[in-house]
């Protein structure tokens, strides 16, 4: 979800276990008047905790950590907030970043994207549009939806079976790749309707962000 005042600057916590890269980001985003970083953790189960008091709206996460890795800290906070989980890492291999998806991030960074790219990425996520480019998305999402058996199947395509129309137009998009704005000019739809339908193919999936909804299209074998 959007974070709920866009006229309020997106709330960011940081999370790594090396304090340069803490640092770093940090310094990266806090000169910006539509971000503020609410806060750094050197560990997961310091995130969550600091989760619990300051209800950020996008949670930059490594996935390597001692103790409560990224994997295991994000389906925790995701449990008990709103807020969008991004992983941060050094090598973004495809089984990595599978491993966050399926733990419920929204997608992920390189700890060496420029400044610019970086709080653009915040910003985007907080706006509740993918980042991912829509090739990697694809490789992602079919590879998470390959390995989901014919009960996953069934059950993707009963909940597909679920939506409008007009949703199933906008989660095909979705899982295209298509940015809200994309999907809007598609469906010769206002952009704001293009969002009610996403926000609704969400509660009626049940998943939190985009690359569910296009895994969720990939198992029910609507992928366009």
């Amino acid at each position: 979800m959007p974070h709920a005042d866009a006229r309020r600057p997106v709330r960011v916590i940081v999370v790594d276990d090396d304090f340069l890269v803490r640092a770093a980001v940090k310094g990266i985003l806090d000169p910006r008047a539509d971000i503020e970083v609410v806060g750094v953790a050197a560990g997961g189960a310091e995130a969550i905790e600091l989760a619990r008091t300051t209800r950020p709206d996008v949670v930059l996460m490594d996935i390597q950590m001692p103790g409560m890795d990224g994997i295991e800290a994000t389906r925790a906070l995701l449990a008990m907030t709103d807020a969008e989980v991004v992983a941060m890492t050094s090598i973004a291999t495809t089984e990595t970043v599978e491993r966050m998806l399926r733990a419920g991030a929204y997608g992920y960074l390189l700890k060496d994207t420029a400044p610019d790219a970086l709080a653009e990425a915040v910003l985007t996520v907080a706006r509740g549009d993918a980042f991912l480019s829509p090739r990697h998305t694809r490789v992602l999402v079919e590879r998470v939806a390959s390995d989901s058996g014919h009960a996953a199947h069934r059950h993707a395509a009963a909940l597909f079976a679920m939506l409008t129309d007009r949703e199933r137009d906008a989660a095909r998009l979705v899982a295209a790749g298509a940015t809200d704005s994309e999907i809007a000019l598609a469906m010769h739809v206002a952009l704001s309707t293009a969002k009610t339908h996403l926000q609704q193919v969400k509660l009626k999936f049940a998943v939190r962000n985009r690359t569910q909804i296009g895994v969720m299209v990939e198992r029910a074998g609507e992928t366009p």
